[in-house]
């Protein structure tokens, strides 16, 4: 037996007959299962030693309390205290259900824990696993301990998920914003809290341009952005910026005049505070908007905090567009606010009229 533990994890279940076994399963993926049968002994031992552990397994059914009986609301039961606790200690611990799927109700309680995990499958990877499937079924216990022990070597994850749950909530698969936006601002607000393990800031690309770019591309998809900000498919950011911050753009190269604008007269997308922030983010990166994988963006400890405070300006801009596009979640009358207009040369100024 290894005795050189890794990760501990928190296991709630009350059927004693599969405990060694699946004790002994965890030890071959340098897991120690910290048993508990009820919900009041693993919550006052995580109130004590809540940084020791890196995931939580629960049953699906099991109970409260010691004197308690199984019960099939047992998971519902227990949610809102963890997500309390949570709060209090200003940090996620992935957790997950490992369950027989045999009581009553299985399917409306892992729906509803469902509702609560989905936001962070991206990082924690697939809810639910099953005690009673062959070894190599992607469901598996022994599958559930390789995820557990993949995501606990990355601890910077969950502070950062928790720090920015309003973030995240639009970034990732079949939501707001690109899954690859997401990687990207784990990337770096991981760097951020986690300096130690991050002391190059090395990533390849341009990181803030990258996420900016799926941004407005997203806004693209909300009918927010014009068409005429493409040239073949690649998105032009200066004039993404222009013209949902209110400004008229020019789309013909033989006929300049020729422009669109979102809205009439001082309509815009962007307020202020938030097109200022866009601005600034493209004239920081603009100097490395053509590196590459083999030309790594390199952020050291000259400009670091710069970069970092780019970074945050890019969370409150995400922010921002979420909260925007649930107030107009319309696409086809988002679509008829674009407005051509002719662009007049006056001096140094450009006007447009309708």
């Amino acid at each position: 037996m290894n005795n050189n533990f890794l990760y501990k994890v928190l296991w709630v279940d009350d059927d004693m007959s599969i405990v060694k076994s699946t004790q002994i399963n965890a030890e071959s993926y340098n897991l120690q299962l910290v048993h508990c049968s009820n919900w009041k002994e693993a919550e006052d031992l995580l109130k004590k030693n809540f940084d020791e552990f890196s995931a939580i397994i629960l049953d699906a059914e099991c109970k409260m309390t010691k004197t308690n009986i199984e019960e099939n609301t047992f998971i519902n039961k227990l949610l809102p205290s963890l997500t309390l606790l949570f709060g209090e200690k200003q940090r996620f611990i992935p957790w997950y259900i490992l369950s027989a799927g045999t009581m009553e109700g299985f399917t409306f309680t892992i729906k509803s824990a469902n509702f609560q995990h989905c936001d962070y499958n991206a990082e924690w990877g697939n809810m639910l696993y099953m005690k009673d499937v062959e070894d190599s079924a992607p469901n598996s216990s022994l599958k559930l301990f390789e995820n557990i022990r993949q995501i606990a070597k990355e601890p910077s994850t969950n502070i950062v998920l928790f720090r920015h749950q309003d973030v995240f909530k639009y970034l990732g698969e079949d939501r707001l914003i690109d899954a690859s936006a997401r990687k990207e601002m784990m990337k770096m607000l991981g760097a951020l809290y986690y300096p130690e393990d991050n002391i190059k800031y090395e990533y390849a690309g341009n990181p803030i341009r990258k996420v900016l770019e799926y941004f407005f591309r997203a806004a693209h998809k909300q009918g927010l952005l014009a068409d005429e900000c493409f040239e073949k498919g690649r998105i032009i950011l200066k004039k993404a910026s222009l013209y949902m911050a209110g400004r008229a753009i020019s789309y013909d190269r033989n006929d300049k005049k020729k422009g669109v604008k979102f809205g009439q007269d001082t309509d815009m997308i962007f307020p202020p505070l938030i097109a200022e922030s866009v601005k600034l983010i493209l004239d920081y990166s603009n100097n490395d908007s053509h590196t590459n994988e083999d030309s790594p963006y390199l952020v050291d400890e000259h400009n670091k905090e710069g970069f970092f405070g780019y970074v945050m300006l890019l969370c409150n801009i995400i922010k921002w567009f979420g909260k925007y596009v649930e107030k107009h979640p319309d696409i086809e009358a988002n679509k008829q606010m674009k407005k051509f207009v002719v662009i007049e040369e006056n001096k140094n100024q450009r006007n447009y009229k309708k």
